[in-house]
């Protein structure tokens, strides 16, 4: 899709936009699975491919991450460096107007130590998608952690009337198994428990070798 049609889904109410802060990311943080260690004398950096209006990218910075977000939608981007503003994190928070599936992405440059999609790489297709999972691996480092949530799914399962409502976005479901056909060369992959809603719904936290 294009960041026209992004920009049209941002200003009429995108659904996406209601879940706020990721509720898989905060409980990963909470239980102390995703670390921040005092001790390091650095705050760790971590990187948010499609960062949307900043939610996740805010949060991560009052976690005490030195937060990029990236996203090819500029309206977005704008609301974004605002959530940053009013919560008084920009010094640790900042966007960059980007395509996540380009060999070189300017202003973006790794390793960092977490990285947070959260349903960007499922609204891929082809090259694209390969090109996204390519820079995941090229902004990692050993040890780095990718959190990825999508939707998974075979499309043939899914039921006739969701398949006729999402006629026009059945790209964006990932098939089973594709994360490891993906990443699995340079990340051990671990597959959380299923969140609740909506259906379809993955959640993977990825180390990197």
């Amino acid at each position: 899709m294009k960041p026209w049609f992004y920009t049209w889904l941002y200003k009429r109410g995108a659904a996406w936009e209601h879940v706020g802060v990721a509720p898989e990311l905060r409980e990963l943080l909470d239980e102390g699975r995703i670390e921040v260690d005092p001790e390091s004398g650095r705050r760790p950096r971590a990187v948010d491919l499609g960062c949307g209006t900043g939610a996740n990218a805010v949060f991560l910075a009052q976690r005490g991450f030195d937060v990029v977000g990236v996203d090819f939608t500029a309206y977005a981007l704008e609301r974004a460096r605002e959530r940053a503003r009013e919560a008084k994190v920009e010094e640790h928070c900042r966007f960059v107007e980007a395509d996540l599936s380009a060999r070189h992405i300017p202003g973006v440059e790794g390793p960092f130590d977490l990285l947070v999609d959260y349903g960007t790489l499922d609204d891929t297709t082809g090259p694209v998608r390969r090109g996204m999972a390519d820079t995941v691996v090229r902004l990692s480092r050993p040890g780095s952690q990718f959190f990825l949530w999508c939707f998974s799914a075979d499309k043939k399962e899914l039921p006739l009337v969701a398949r006729k409502r999402m006629s026009r976005l059945l790209h964006t479901v990932m098939a089973p198994g594709e994360e490891r056909r993906l990443f699995g060369s340079s990340f051990e992959i671990e597959r959380l428990p299923d969140p609740p809603r909506p259906p379809h719904a993955a959640c993977f936290l990825m180390v990197r070798r």
